[in-house]
């Protein structure tokens, strides 16, 4: 059985179901501490049944004796490749939301209540390291610039405004997943999921995540990789303008039915702490540790322009409206001469 908390009968039937899917291949060393952190009492609060699942790729080591010690589902993937074990986990389970981390546990798997709650709004929620922060030690400069290439050469070819193409922690609604034509069986599978967003019309939305050091050695190939990502996003745009002829002229609505675009990609722009004090000052009083720290869409209202910044009041986080105009978090701390490791460390150690 998937690790989830008992519920009552009722209540269980009227609540939303969260599916957090891992792939694995041989994360002994840290799939139990990953499945441990998922905060299923936090997203039991936020009206969220949660179960968990590991899609095992072949592991020899003893990744899923852990797994299922832990109560985790057990899928096993018998082709090779992340691709392949993310294809199947779309095929195989059926939730509300679905929340794909990956297993060695350098990204937040706390953060899933919050991607959980964006995506009642949103298509796709993608957790973005290059737009809050990397830890020392968790990525190379070599692997750093390849990202920070790759991310620029995706929203080139298809026009939508994204921090981190790469992401190994992305956020779907059910029914945006059986939209998904998945072909990518390795590492390019963010691409190609990226991509497949794109070219649906997808309602993507970005929170910045603190990204951790591996255990141990990492399994991506940082040139042979690179280059396979980029030549596939490449690729699938070229797929997207045979398919849609409408949208060479217009690169940003690649994929968008008769040319129709909606803001694809909502910044979510976090304003100082002092700021959400002085609009809130119960802030402090009224929010549990978490909600503190959460970050939520401040909508705009028919009077705002696009774009502009709305301040939420109820013990989180203000953030920018809706559009490609609102201030970018990493634009935000620079002028408060910040770096994202500094503003994170600042607002989890706060009380």
């Amino acid at each position: 059985m998937p690790r989830t908390i008992s519920h009552d009968k009722q209540t269980d039937e009227a609540m939303e179901t969260v599916a957090v899917i891992i792939p694995t291949l041989n994360e002994g060393r840290s799939i139990g501490k990953v499945i441990d952190g998922v905060p299923v009492g936090d997203l039991l609060k936020n009206g969220f049944k949660t179960a968990v699942y590991v899609i095992d790729g072949q592991s020899t080591d003893n990744t899923r004796e852990i797994a299922a010690e832990k109560g985790a589902t057990i899928i096993l993937e018998e082709r090779r490749g992340k691709g392949s074990a993310i294809q199947t986990a779309f095929k195989s389970i059926d939730a509300d939301y679905a929340i794909m981390i990956d297993g060695d546990d350098t990204y937040p798997i706390e953060m899933v209540t919050d991607m959980a709650r964006l995506l009642k709004k949103y298509d796709v929620v993608i957790g973005s390291r290059l737009k809050g922060c990397i830890e020392p030690g968790a990525m190379s400069k070599l692997n750093v610039l390849g990202n920070t290439l790759l991310t620029l050469l995706a929203r080139a070819l298809f026009g939508i405004n994204v921090t981190d193409v790469c992401t190994g922690l992305w956020g779907y609604r059910g029914n945006a997943i059986r939209r998904l034509e998945l072909e990518a069986q390795g590492f390019d599978i963010e691409a190609d999921m990226f991509s497949e967003c794109a070219r649906k019309g997808l309602r993507i939305a970005e929170i910045p995540i603190r990204y951790r050091a591996r255990a141990d050695q990492p399994k991506l190939s940082s040139l042979r990789d690179g280059l396979r990502i980029g030549a596939f996003l490449c690729r699938k745009r070229l797929m997207a303008r045979i398919a849609n002829p409408a949208a060479n002229a217009h690169p940003e609505r690649a994929g968008v039915p008769d040319g129709r675009q909606e803001a694809l990609v909502q910044r979510h722009d976090v304003l100082n702490r002092q700021q959400t004090r002085t609009h809130n000052p119960s802030f402090q009083r009224n929010s549990s540790p978490i909600q503190k720290h959460r970050i939520e869409v401040g909508s705009s209202d028919s009077d705002n322009e696009e774009g502009q910044v709305t301040m939420k009041t109820q013990g989180i986080l203000p953030t920018g409206g809706a559009g490609f105009l609102g201030m970018s978090l990493v634009e935000e701390l620079q002028k408060r001469g910040q770096t994202g490791c500094e503003y994170l460390a600042g607002v989890r150690s706060k009380p």
